[in-house]
């Protein structure tokens, strides 16, 4: 979240005190990350830096004991959580729940660049994951993969706000006009990922552990070079196109990561519809922002709508997910269709 939440610093000081004998020098809070309920600040103490999530309500379990088994194992390149005095991987705190890590000296790879070797590097990490198989009180705590499209509710909402006139302030005024611009495209896009999901109920699929959203924004590089891989809020069992749509159409890159990875056939119609998947998600996300969460600030609403916007951007998502449609050319034609008939 872009602001700060409604907590007071002074309690989140006294916690780490008492559940991590951490002696706090400075809280400092960094407005970063596209979770709206999660936000983050950089502590310094009196024996080093550390990287301070903080979470609304319940947290998604398998968010913090997959990373720390991912590291107990040896897979160095996770970053994991850090223990409470009573071995807690979290620590409570009124609504909130409250997750330490060690602060990661670097730079976020989306912004400098992954190496040739990185590359190869990220691909033999993300096979050795994708191999793990945890014990079982563990696996039954991670959800897996149903290909029902989770954000039906949420986007039938905005439907309805937006359709209704039902805005407040100029930026739902903003959204809601661009959402009407693109109601044909967004509505395709909504029923292909259904009719993709539904394709693959059918099919058998091997399902691995996938992190998510494995992207270069959420890989940092030390200035040693070493690679850390962060934000582990969602981890699943599921297709591994689940995480290699991440990287399959980047060219170069691609060629770099299955060095590491290792040769693998890809399922195009499972590769498509986390491509869609994820369009709907990013609809659903920003408009929940926009329309629905309590708490949130311009910033985060300015935030939002720009973000939108973006989806629809050439080399964006929306055209990534046309790109690997096994139907394209089908569904291309439709599209240019409903533009002229509007």
């Amino acid at each position: 979240m872009l602001e700060k939440p409604l907590i007071d610093e002074d309690q989140i000081i006294l916690c780490l005190q008492e559940s991590y004998a951490l002696g706090v020098v400075s809280l400092e809070f960094l407005p970063i990350g596209s979770d709206p309920n999660s936000w983050v600040y950089k502590i310094t103490s009196d024996n080093g830096k550390y990287f301070l999530k903080i979470k609304k309500g319940e947290i998604y379990e398998p968010s913090i004991f997959i990373p720390s088994y991912l590291k107990g194992i040896g897979i160095e390149q996770v970053v994991a959580p850090l223990r409470t005095q009573l071995d807690e991987l979290s620590v409570k705190l009124n609504d909130f729940t409250l997750i330490l890590y060690p602060f990661i000296e670097g730079r976020v790879g989306m912004k400098v660049g992954l190496t040739d070797e990185q590359w190869r590097e990220l691909g033999s990490v993300l096979k050795e994951i994708h191999s793990v198989q945890p014990p079982a009180d563990l696996l039954q705590r991670v959800n897996k993969e149903n290909f029902l499209l989770k954000w039906n509710l949420v986007i039938e909402r905005l439907q309805d706000v937006i359709t209704g006139g039902n805005t407040v302030d100029v930026f739902q005024i903003e959204l809601s006009s661009f959402w009407k611009e693109k109601l044909g495209e967004i509505e395709h896009i909504v029923k292909r990922a259904k009719e993709l999901g539904q394709e693959l109920q059918s099919k058998r699929l091997d399902f691995v552990l996938c992190h998510t959203d494995v992207h270069t924004a959420n890989i940092i590089l030390s200035p040693k070079g070493e690679m850390f891989i962060i934000d582990w809020d969602n981890p699943i069992f599921a297709p591994k196109e689940r995480d290699l749509m991440f990287i399959v159409g980047q060219e170069k890159n691609e060629k770099l990561f299955f060095e590491g990875y290792g040769k693998v056939e890809i399922d195009p119609v499972a590769l498509a519809y986390y491509r869609y998947e994820w369009v709907v998600q990013e609809f659903a996300d920003y408009g929940e922002r926009m329309f629905f969460m309590s708490g949130v600030g311009e910033e985060t609403k300015k935030d939002a709508l720009k973000s939108f916007v973006e989806l629809f951007q050439p080399d964006d998502v929306v055209e990534a997910a046309y790109r690997f449609d096994p139907k394209k050319k089908e569904f291309a034609a439709k599209l240019a269709e409903a533009e002229q008939s509007r």
